[in-house]
């Protein structure tokens, strides 16, 4: 009776009785991973979407306006074709004039010394085209059944051409002292005296269409005239035209 009425002791927060078994602790359960295949690739950040788009857009608009030009480009030259219907210049050689001709035999081999003089009718047949050349260089040399005989190089003026008009190109090369077989030597010297020695020719230049008196770009050609003799050169008859063809590079010595 005399516990009766004594107020109960409350517990401390934190209290365990010793007397009770210690609670198991079970640690917090771990979010299961997904197999690397099965996980939602990261979305790429709202600004490099919007740089990506941009990009494409300015490669489409760069792409669109190359077409376009290429276009214009292409109607402007098809237009411009048919209008004034270009065609290449015309050569052909007029004269050839000998001033020197010497075949000299030493007991060192035998030489030649010579000075040619060309003159080359250019034609324009453009009716509505100018055309404007740059330089001319040019080289003459003898042919043989041995091999071309090089009679060294010369040049000439550029010069302009009208519509429909032709003018004559000169230049006179100089050979001194070249280093010939005493047979070529001998057959040379023969049909020099008989007019049957044979030249050919070869010109390279840059030319290019004229427009209202302007001109476009100049492009090379090489033009190749077969050989002539002074027989056929004398002979007052017109002699067939050169060839033309596209070339880069210049004469090798």
């Amino acid at each position: 009776m005399g516990d009766v009425g004594k107020p109960v002791l409350q517990k401390p927060p934190g209290y365990r009785d010793p007397s009770m078994p210690a609670a198991t602790v079970r640690p917090p359960l771990k979010k299961p991973q997904l197999p690397p295949a099965l996980r939602h690739p990261v979305k790429p950040s709202r600004r490099h979407r919007t740089g990506r788009s941009c990009c494409c857009r300015l490669c489409c608009c760069l792409i669109l306006l190359i077409i376009v030009f290429i276009v214009l480009f292409a109607a402007v030259a098809g237009f411009g074709y048919l209008w004034f219907h270009p065609h290449l210049p015309s050569f052909r050689i007029e004269n050839v004039t000998v001033p020197v001709f010497k075949i000299t035999s030493r007991s060192d081999g035998t030489f030649l010394d010579a000075t040619v003089a060309v003159k080359i009718q250019a034609d324009n047949p453009n009716s509505k085209l100018g055309l404007s050349y740059r330089a001319v260089e040019g080289k003459v040399a003898l042919a043989d059944e041995d091999g071309e005989v090089d009679l060294g190089t010369g040049s000439s003026a550029g010069f302009t051409l009208g519509k429909k008009n032709s003018t004559a190109v000169r230049m006179t090369t100089v050979a001194k002292g070249v280093l010939v077989d005493d047979s070529v030597g001998a057959r040379l010297n023969s049909r020099y005296k008989s007019k049957e020695i044979l030249f050919t020719v070869e010109m390279r230049m840059k030319v290019g269409f004229v427009i209202n008196g302007k001109s476009t770009p100049r492009f090379p050609i090489r033009v190749k005239c077969a050989a002539v003799s002074l027989k056929q050169i004398g002979s007052a008859r017109p002699l067939p035209k050169c060839d033309i063809d596209f070339f880069n590079g210049e004469f090798t010595p």
